[in-house]
């Protein structure tokens, strides 16, 4: 049995997912510790940005560092794009405030922000946004998106503010005619990027002069508890991707180069032609 074929039951797991992959050196520190003491000794890293505890069903095993769990909107994003993950953010908050009056936004749609490259894109994101300028740097900031339905982007450009205004209204109002429809909200069968276009290794194309980000795969997803505490001492920006990978930015190239030779040693695989990542 592999590691990510769960010996719990469902009640004994604990499913985060944070808005656009984002975790703080503070919550992987807690992860860690939390899958030490009360878990499995593994913190899971699922498709779609997910993060996973087995072996505990307690959010308290967390103590006081918060987590957005099943009960908030879950919101991916492009993980190269510094703004499709602060826009995608925002998005998360503005679902959240709807929760009340449409509960089920929380309960089964996946949402996305995409920074402009198609990635989102291809993996099958139903319903979100995509930044306007196709390309997932960091430089150029976009100021407007299209809305993405259906699992398309469509429409006019719109200024940010009002394309959130609008996803959220679609959103709401779809599922307040039609309970129902917010399953038309949910992942489609992603359409074009494969594991192997996942980002892994030495990510320069969008980043400034000098400045890396580290993309990293892990053979199934997992993550020893140990590891998450080390990834945490970093005290870099992780994002977990939705393809079960982690990419650290925004590292000087000497400090990448550092971090890629202690981790790898651990697991953590750079080589996107990797066997270890299990590539369909």
């Amino acid at each position: 049995m592999s590691l990510t074929e769960s010996m719990h039951p469902e009640s004994d797991t604990l499913r985060f997912h944070p808005a656009a992959g984002v975790v703080t050196p503070e919550q992987w520190l807690a992860l860690g510790q939390a899958a030490r003491e009360h878990g499995d000794g593994h913190v899971y890293l699922e498709e779609h940005s997910v993060i996973s505890l087995r072996g505990v069903s307690n959010e308290q095993a967390l103590g006081d560092v918060p987590l957005p769990t099943a009960a908030a909107a879950h919101v991916l994003a492009s993980p190269l794009s510094l703004q499709a993950r602060r826009v995608a953010q925002r998005v998360a908050d503005a679902l959240s405030e709807e929760e009340g009056t449409s509960p089920a936004i929380t309960r089964a749609a996946v949402f996305g922000v995409d920074g402009g490259a198609g990635d989102l894109l291809a993996h099958g994101v139903a319903a979100g946004l995509q930044l306007s300028g196709g390309s997932a740097g960091q430089d150029e900031e976009a100021d407007s998106a299209r809305l993405i339905l259906e699992g398309a982007a469509t429409g006019p450009a719109l200024g940010l503010s009002d394309a959130i205004s609008q996803l959220v209204d679609y959103v709401v109002e779809a599922s307040a005619e039609n309970p129902e429809a917010i399953d038309r909200l949910s992942l489609a069968t992603p359409a074009g990027l494969a594991q192997s276009d996942a980002p892994i290794g030495w990510l320069t194309e969008h980043t400034a002069p000098g400045r890396v980000d580290l993309g990293a795969g892990l053979q199934d997803g997992v993550l020893p508890a140990e590891y998450a505490g080390l990834i945490a001492q970093l005290g870099a920006a992780i994002t977990v991707t939705p393809w079960q990978g982690l990419v650290i930015h925004d590292l000087a190239e000497g400090d990448a180069d550092v971090v890629l030779r202690v981790l790898a040693p651990r697991g953590f695989i750079f080589d996107a032609n990797s066997s270890a990542l299990g590539h369909h």
